[in-house]
This record gives structure tokens, C-alpha cells and sequence, in this order.
């Protein structure tokens, strides 16, 4: 693929003191070549010092900052801001309490030079704010780790071909994609990435389904593309991990079609909302858990307590959008 340029999109609701550490990393990296590269920064309704922080980036660096405002809540809301004042050809994603590596957008665009993809990605490793239970770094640990958006899939580089189905997929903190596929899919589901500043999650995971729709499934893992994503104390805490997996499951809710590709959900039986063979999954998994209560592996039966809390929400969300007489969520 041809690319000249490329913009690195964030979107940011209070953060601003992580956001000017964010800004500040940005703007000391080695710049690719024959690139043109600017940062496009979104407000999703910031209260703090953002634009002050914003500004003084400005003049730090030199990367251009082009700042935008949207009003309504939702990350998908300003994704999709950012992504229709974008014309580069590549747009890479970051969060704004992310510190990417030196050589972060140089490789995210070498990669893009050298291979047909769409997408590419590499791994979001963590700055603790202070050190997490050691069984929780563990290998089976990772079945877990969605609430802390830490990604490393080892070091070994991977395709993401069309054919290809099971791998773990990308998270918005390290993520790049073609402008044009972006476009062509239609962006960012808008009931979907924060809304209203709850836990509704999803918006990265369903842009992958809809490029297999559209065609445009081809991906890269680089683990040499690399960022260190800040992890706060207050996600450490069982409360924290047993909220987020609630509305993983209220996020699921939204997604039927998206989890079961192979499927056509509008012929699935349905009670109450919910498919039917779901009833029997999530019976099983609360049997699952309940026969791991006073096991030594405390672990073990934390991953599938959390499974249990998962369907319960995918369960509560899909009642109420039944009671509202809510249709399915499409794009």
C-alpha cells in the first residue's frame, strides 16, 4: 500500500494530566519518512485543563494537533468526528493515557508499505500504578485481562487472513487502519464504545466482523509495534473486574449477529430476547462455576465466577431491550 501520510487519532474525556504525558511521548517520536503525520485529538466534553494541555502540545513538537470537540457522550461519537475531518491514509489509533514507543508510527507505516493489509497492530503493555496480585501475571491470568486492555500475543509476528478465525483480536489503544476500509465499512457503531459513559465496549472488536462482511479482513501483529497503557489501581479490585464483565455481557447483548458469524440470527428461536440455546450456555457456565466454590485454584474459579457475571449481564441487557421493544442493534 501506498502511504504519504498518516494521522494518529485519540479521543479524551478529563484526562488531561495522562492526555499531556500521551501528547508529550507523540511528539519526541522518530517520524517516518516521506510521511506526512499529524495528530487529530477529539473532545468528548472535557471539564479539565484539556485544551490548555492541547495547546502546549501544540507548540512542543512537531507534530500538527488538530482539535476537535464532540458533545455527544460515546467514544464511537468521536471516533467518527475524527475519522470524517481525517484524509490521510492511515488512521492510528491510541488512547490518551497510552506512552507508544519511539518507533511506534514509523513501523505502524513501514508495515503498511511492505504488506496488503488493513489493519494493523501490535501489543499494549501495562504501567502499573501499583503492582497487581502476582497470580493475575500469570498465562491463565489473560483468559481475564480485558478489564486491564492489556494485549501481548508474544513475539512472534502473525497474518490475519480472511481464513483465519479464533485469533484474539486488536484493542483501540494500538491499533492502525486503512482510512479507505474505515470508510468503506461505514466507521464506528455508535451505540456501541462507552455511551454515556458507562461500560458499553465493543467498538473494536465489531469493526473487525464488518470488514469480514465488506471483504476487507487482512490484518498484521508486529509485537515490535509497541505502547505501555496506564493501569489504575482502582481497576486491580474484584468489584472493578466483576462490573466490567457485567457489561461485557450487556455489550454482547448489542452484538448477536457479530458473535456468532457462522449463524443467521434472525432465525435462531428466541425467549424473551434472548436466543434460546444461550439459556443452556449460560446454565452451564453458572454449573461450571459453582462446582470450582472452595477450590485451592482461587483463580480458576475468579474466570469462571466472571464468566457467570458476563452472561448475566448479556442475559439483563437483552430482557430490558425486550421490555423497551428495542430491535437488534445493526450498523
Amino acid at each position: 500500500m501506498k502511504v504519504s501520510s498518516a494521522s494518529i487519532l485519540i479521543c479524551t474525556y478529563n484526562r488531561a494530566d495522562l492526555l499531556r504525558e500521551t501528547l508529550a511521548a507523540l511528539q519526541r517520536m522518530t517520524l517516518p519518512d516521506d510521511c506526512a503525520c499529524e495528530i487529530i485529538l477529539v473532545d468528548n466534553n472535557s471539564t479539565d485543563s484539556t485544551p490548555g494541555v492541547v495547546a502546549d502540545a501544540a507548540r512542543s513538537g512537531p507534530l500538527p494537533i488538530m482539535y476537535l470537540k464532540e458533545t455527544r457522550q460515546g467514544k464511537s461519537f468521536a471516533l467518527n468526528t475524527g475519522l470524517a475531518q481525517c484524509t490521510s491514509d492511515i488512521v492510528a489509533l491510541t488512547d490518551d493515557d497510552v506512552l507508544p514507543e519511539a518507533a511506534w508510527l514509523a513501523r505502524i507505516v513501514a508495515v503498511f508499505r511492505e504488506r496488503p493489509v488493513t489493519f494493523v497492530f501490535g501489543k499494549v503493555l501495562p504501567r502499573w500504578s501499583c503492582m497487581p496480585p502476582p497470580e493475575l501475571l500469570t498465562p491463565p491470568a489473560q483468559a481475564i485481562w480485558g478489564p486491564l486492555a492489556i494485549v501481548d500475543y508474544g513475539d512472534t509476528p502473525m497474518d490475519y487472513l480472511p481464513e483465519s478465525t479464533g485469533q484474539r483480536l486488536p484493542i483501540g489503544a494500538n491499533l492502525a487502519v486503512a482510512r479507505s476500509a474505515m470508510l468503506t465499512i461505514g466507521g464506528w457503531r455508535n451505540d456501541l464504545g462507552k455511551v454515556n459513559n458507562t461500560l458499553i465496549a465493543g467498538e473494536d472488536h465489531e469493526i473487525f466482523m464488518s470488514f469480514r462482511r465488506a471483504n476487507l479482513y487482512a490484518g498484521y501483529y508486529d509485537p515490535t509495534i509497541t505502547v505501555r497503557h496506564y493501569v489504575p489501581a482502582s481497576r486491580l479490585s474484584r468489584r472493578y473486574f466483576r462490573r466490567w464483565f457485567f457489561w461485557l455481557g450487556k455489550t454482547q447483548a448489542l452484538m448477536f449477529q457479530d458473535l456468532f458469524l457462522e449463524v443467521d440470527m434472525t432465525r435462531v428461536p428466541r425467549v424473551f430476547g434472548v436466543p434460546r440455546f444461550m439459556y443452556r450456555q449460560a446454565a452451564r457456565q453458572v454449573v461450571t462455576w459453582l462446582r470450582r466454590l472452595g477450590s485451592k485454584d482461587a483463580l480458576a474459579t475468579l474466570i469462571e465466577e466472571l464468566r457467570a457475571v458476563q452472561y448475566l449481564g448479556l442475559l439483563t441487557e437483552a430482557w430490558r431491550r425486550r421490555l423497551r421493544g428495542a430491535p437488534d442493534a445493526t450498523r
